[in-house]
């Protein structure tokens, strides 16, 4: 036994791919028992305590579950748990993110609505799609509660909202789109956020590279960003006040942002860990935060603040179109030529052409660690 004086019993809402690092962290916990929520055949099932094999959408049934298991703390996995687990984590009195008025975490319009107020970051202007409303060209069209850049495009005119906005709804559970002015310039970031306990911290930013318009389909991640001390602390200010603008108190958080001549925009936020590889791989290897168990150590209330370092550089680039002039790089990973070499998948041959679509994280990835940014300059020949 550790500095805990019980075992506590976390509830996992899903057993997907999202859900593998929280449960593979939960295994390795002697104070975490797991009751883990998910279908029958969800890839996660195995590391389960135990598994209960339910639709997470039956939120009444699983009250009642966590009830007779006398469950601690609730985390969600994945984007589309994140609103349920808060739900359930209400109706239960544990902690979890703020639902009164509106779960604000997934829902894009409810979230730029509550965001308005936030005087340290940028908004762009923005409404809900109507066919009677004129629009001042290019906007971005967005599904409503979509994530990962699913439903996401760029429109030029009338002729092309047009077909924006078919396939936003192709992405909106409701069929309703958002439609945002397009902010040019810039560089995207995403910021890794840690709630809990009374407390907001950023453990990492992300510095994005992509395709850009009409998708905006993310090619490549690094970290640490290369933010002077004083951008980076502008940012903390600005996500901290989202944070709480938003009622995301408890767990892991991904935010997106873009700073444009010195100023923060608000994108999004996610109430659940980044994809992409973000936070499974990067997060734990550019810093010397363990982040899903703190993340999980949030979620049963008992998150002990402990500042977070820098402790190397960290960086994934994506097997796709953008990127065939690092080819030299894929294929020195695949060699076992490159020290740096965290992780590696290719799988085709080929640099397919995503651009068009809204990932690029299964054509494969080069991944490193380092002590600078690696780049083709690192070739050898």
């Amino acid at each position: 036994m550790t500095m805990h004086d019980k075992i506590k019993t976390l509830a996992v809402i899903g057993a997907g791919e999202g859900g593998l690092p929280i449960l593979e962290r939960a295994r390795r916990l002697d104070y975490v028992r797991t009751l883990v929520f998910g279908l029958a055949d969800s890839m996660g099932r195995e590391l389960a305590d135990e598994f209960i094999p339910i639709d997470v959408n039956e939120t009444d049934r699983i009250v009642e579950i966590c009830r007779q298991h006398k469950v601690d703390g609730i985390i969600a996995t994945s984007e589309s748990t994140t609103e349920v687990t808060a739900i359930i984590a209400n109706s239960l009195g544990l902690p979890g993110n703020d639902i009164k008025g509106g779960f604000a975490a997934r829902n894009k319009y409810l979230m730029r609505k509550r965001v308005e107020g936030v005087q340290t970051v940028h908004q762009p202007r923005f409404s809900l799609y109507s066919e009677q409303e004129k629009y001042d060209y290019p906007v971005v069209v967005k599904a409503l509660d979509s994530c990962a850049k699913r439903g996401i495009k760029i429109a030029y005119s009338v002729e092309e909202m047009a077909d924006a906005v078919a396939y936003a709804k192709e992405y909106s559970s409701d069929g309703r789109v958002l439609v945002e002015e397009y902010i040019e310039g810039g560089t995207e970031y995403s910021v890794e956020c840690l709630a809990g306990c009374g407390r907001h911290e950023v453990i990492q930013i992300t510095e994005y590279e992509s395709y850009g318009p009409p998708h905006f389909v993310e090619t490549a991640h690094h970290q640490p960003a290369a933010l002077t001390s004083e951008m980076r602390s502008k940012v903390v200010r600005g996500v901290t006040d989202v944070l709480c603008a938003l009622g995301i108190n408890y767990g892991m958080a991904h935010m997106e942002i873009k700073i444009v001549n010195g100023e923060i925009y608000f994108i999004e936020v996610g109430a659940r860990a980044a994809g992409g590889h973000i936070a499974d791989t990067l997060v734990l290897a550019s810093t010397d935060c363990d982040y899903f168990k703190v993340a999980i150590d949030c979620c049963l209330n008992q998150y002990v603040h402990k500042d977070v370092h820098d402790v190397a550089c960290a960086g994934i680039y994506f097997h796709c179109s953008k990127n065939i002039g690092l080819k030299p790089l894929f294929d020195m990973a695949k060699a076992g030529q490159a020290p740096w070499c965290i992780s590696f998948l290719a799988n085709t041959e080929d640099y397919p052409e995503t651009a068009t679509g809204f990932d690029c994280v299964g054509t494969g990835h080069v991944a490193y660690r380092s002590d600078h940014k690696i780049t083709i300059a690192d070739y050898k020949s």
